[in-house]
């Protein structure tokens, strides 16, 4: 979180930020320190409280509400901003009246791909995949796709813009996706809105994916996952 927080504030040059921290669940003392600590350096920084499960769509519903801005950006904690102008670019395209929302490319810590637009209805489970994850950002990826803006069904919500009078009017995220598939379904119904979904690889982050929650891969998480999963394809199968 300081990695993310810091990055934005002190690398970044779109300096018109608030920050709203969702606190969910935390329990070592050290967090709750560390809170204190970066409100008081950064008066721009807000912690707020989360009591109940996790639920990514709630939790960031949630934390919207409390949100001054004419535009969200839904950001993980385990990102770090690389390119100085990066939210202004994003700004530019988010603001525009046939805009839903707008992605960023986001790179493992090893500088390939993990995120460069979303694309639906193809994989091992017909739902949703990243193309030329795991490709060094340095090449340009399937037909020169990575350094190119341009629209996809969708984009990550783990660095995702949109105007917050958007995001409340469709009611935000669907809260019946706990983890998985809550950013591509929100994507979907602002397509079918008539909206344009943008990937901007201006916008460039690190995305040490699933640092702070591990992964949905096993036992009861990878349960949740493949439920989701099967909500996903009967909801979007058309």
């Amino acid at each position: 979180l300081d990695l993310c927080i810091r990055s934005m504030i002190t690398r970044g040059t779109y300096k018109n930020l608030e920050f709203v921290v969702i606190e969910n669940n935390s329990t070592d003392p050290e967090t709750f320190a560390y809170y204190e600590a970066i409100q008081q350096e950064f008066p721009q920084v807000r912690v707020v409280t989360w009591t109940r499960e996790f639920n990514y769509s709630a939790i960031n519903n949630y934390g919207a509400g409390f949100a001054g801005g004419e535009l969200l950006l839904l950001l993980n904690n385990d990102t770090k901003l690389i390119a100085p102008d990066s939210i202004r670019s994003m700004v530019q395209y988010a603001v525009r009246d046939n805009t839903g929302a707008v992605g960023a490319c986001l790179l493992y810590g090893d500088k390939t791909i993990q995120h460069a637009g979303v694309i639906v209805g193809i994989g091992p489970d017909r739902t949703a995949v990243h193309p030329n994850s795991g490709v060094p950002f340095i090449e340009d990826g399937y037909r020169d796709s990575i350094h190119h803006v341009q629209n996809y069904l969708a984009v990550t919500g783990a660095c995702l813009m949109i105007k917050k009078s958007l995001f409340d009017r469709i009611n935000g995220l669907d809260e019946k996706f706990a983890v998985a598939y809550n950013d591509v379904d929100m994507c979907l119904r602002l397509r079918t809105m008539g909206m344009l979904n943008v990937y901007v690889p201006q916008a460039l982050f690190f995305h040490y994916e699933s640092r702070s929650r591990g992964y949905d891969n096993k036992g009861e998480r990878h349960e949740r996952f493949l439920r989701e999963s099967e909500m996903f394809r009967e909801r979007w199968q058309h």
